[in-house]
């Protein structure tokens, strides 16, 4: 039986894609929900196959494109059902929002002129709206989360875990090149609805005053915002030049491992922070 249980939102490929292998993979036994825009994908389909009827991992694959509204109707039932196949009551460990899209034409924009209303709004919609609605619904799932992920200090308990991939290109005082239009105001969104979530829900009210969406028996939970790095792919050396010169180059494996490993050592601490993928906090 899984010990753990962690919703990769985002999962068809990439770093989402990378994250279910890697933590399927985990000494803890691990049930990973998944989720892809569409569910015939070959390589989910394919580790699905895998781990669904395994003793210890599991990995459930749901379908879910966050730019359909309707889409989010049934996705928080579905997710409960994964769950109370296991046992009822089992709540969310961790959630890793990851789906992202750079731009929608995957040509960033690189001068004001490039920048076009309609491709604003497709990145806010995906890499915006998206973690936070998914947030929102699964709440009361990542309320019934039993510390799992990370490394909560009896004295500092918290539920659940919630990381928003987001990027450094987000990094307003690190911003030295300009361009990446959508993408860098998208991300900087995300980096400030993690600060609220983790404002709202990662401490007791302190006064009546307070915004707080916890009850009194209730432990907070833990989000962070955390940046992969500059992945290896093709799209990034075409775009090189926007990069610091001394930005360096990760594979899909070496981020989602030493993201992992820096998850693993989380503490209510870092809540709200803004974090690489080796833990080091990166300016907002």
């Amino acid at each position: 039986m899984p010990k753990a249980t962690v919703l990769i939102q985002g999962a068809s490929s990439g770093i989402g894609l990378e994250f279910v292998r890697q933590l399927l993979k985990r000494k803890t036994p691990t049930h990973v929900i998944a989720t892809s825009q569409k569910l015939a994908e070959d390589r989910l389909a394919d580790l699905q196959k895998e781990y669904l009827r395994h003793s210890l991992h599991r990995l459930d694959v749901l379908e879910l494109d966050v730019r359909h509204q309707d889409q989010f109707d049934t996705f928080g039932e579905q997710v409960e059902q994964c769950l109370n196949d296991l046992k009822r009551e089992r709540g969310l460990d961790m959630l890793i929002n990851c789906a992202h899209i750079w731009h929608p034409s995957n040509r960033v924009e690189t001068s004001l002129q490039d920048v076009l209303s309609i491709d604003l709004n497709d990145v806010y919609q995906v890499n915006v709206v998206g973690p936070i609605l998914v947030t929102k619904i699964l709440l009361n799932a990542l309320k019934r989360g039993r510390s799992s992920f990370g490394n909560p200090a009896t004295n500092a308990p918290y539920s659940s875990l919630v990381v928003n991939i987001s990027a450094e290109l987000a990094s307003i005082q690190n911003n030295r090149v300009g361009g990446w239009y959508a993408y860098r105001l998208s991300k900087c969104a995300l980096n400030m609805a993690t600060k609220n979530l983790a404002l709202e829900f990662g401490r007791q009210p302190l006064d009546e005053n307070s915004i707080c969406g916890l009850k009194k028996d209730e432990k907070p939970l833990l989000f962070v915002a955390m940046s992969p790095g500059v992945v290896n792919t093709q799209m990034m050396h075409e775009y090189k030049k926007l990069f610091p010169k001394d930005a360096h180059f990760l594979t899909k494996t070496q981020s989602v491992e030493r993201m992992l490993a820096s998850i693993d050592k989380l503490s209510l601490e870092d809540n709200g922070a803004f974090l690489d993928f080796n833990g080091k906090s990166i300016p907002y």
